[in-house]
């Protein structure tokens, strides 16, 4: 186990790899809430630390370009696996099927991302995370360019 608070700020992002698909949300999905027009069901990485369902986020950027950055609130809506079982936390180093919802809504980082029948279909190339490890990662790809 391994908690936020232990996780440098940098580290704390989730790894969206894609959007489900209509397969990946009948074989995995089993249990999670049908997603609402301002929610998704996404393919995450290994994750950072325990992070419990009702956490927030501040933003969503790309991986590629720190400065393309949504500035929308990303709150964890439920988690499972491939089990088909609902868990409570999206677990350290886990590889998940999360429903997030974004408010005001779904930015079209989120939305123009490929949809994947299961992990590893897509490279992780959206990050969510709060601002301060959003600054953390644009200012060490400032201090790499210079």
């Amino acid at each position: 186990m391994r908690t936020e608070e232990g996780t440098p700020v940098i580290e704390r992002l989730l790894l969206v790899e894609s959007r489900a698909d209509e397969s990946a949300l009948a074989a995995f999905g089993q249990g999670l809430p049908a997603c609402s027009a301002n929610e998704e069901a996404l393919f995450l990485s290994y994750n950072y630390a325990d992070v419990a369902v009702g956490r927030s986020f501040d933003c969503c950027f790309r991986r590629s370009d720190k400065s393309d950055v949504a500035w929308v609130t990303t709150t964890v809506v439920a988690v499972t696996q491939q089990f088909g079982v609902v868990w409570d936390v999206i677990p350290h180093g886990w590889k998940t099927l999360a429903v997030l919802r974004f408010e005001p809504e779904i930015p079209a980082l989120i939305r123009d991302l490929p949809e994947a029948a299961r992990w590893f279909d897509q490279r992780i190339s959206v990050y969510v995370s709060d601002s301060d490890a959003w600054q953390a990662r644009a200012t060490i790809g400032q201090r790499n360019i210079s």
